[in-house]
């Protein structure tokens, strides 16, 4: 499962984008204008994995905290009625960003994210 529980909210522009480089922005209002409305709610910075501490090494905010920190954020999940993207938004639609998502996508898998099937995508 994702660190924290996933927060999905309406498919609108707002300008805050957890985590969401300058240019990733940008990038992500665009698709958002032309193809938004195949979606009903997305999240933003899902983190998945990272380093699960012991339950006798501190509070549990803390264990959260630290797995959180060394966890992989997914830019965006965005639901569809038949599926569920799991996004990456890069400028450049290079080897890392495929590798991000295809990555993110097994470990959503992996943590029994979505009854639905995952689609791996790169906004670009």
């Amino acid at each position: 499962m994702p660190v924290y529980p996933i927060e999905f909210g309406p498919v609108v522009k707002t300008g805050n984008y957890p985590h969401m480089a300058k240019h990733d922005a940008l990038l992500w209002e665009r698709f958002l204008d032309r193809f938004g409305e195949n979606f009903f709610a997305v999240a933003y910075d899902v983190a998945l994995g990272g380093f699960e501490v012991d339950a006798d090494q501190g509070t549990e905010e803390s264990r959260l905290g630290w797995q959180y920190s060394t966890a992989l954020k997914v830019d965006a999940v965005a639901q569809r009625a038949e599926d569920v993207w799991v996004i990456e938004v890069k400028p450049g639609g290079l080897t890392s960003a495929i590798g991000a998502a295809l990555c993110y996508t097994v470990l959503a898998e992996r943590d029994g994210f979505s009854p639905l099937p995952l689609v791996p995508v790169v906004v670009t």
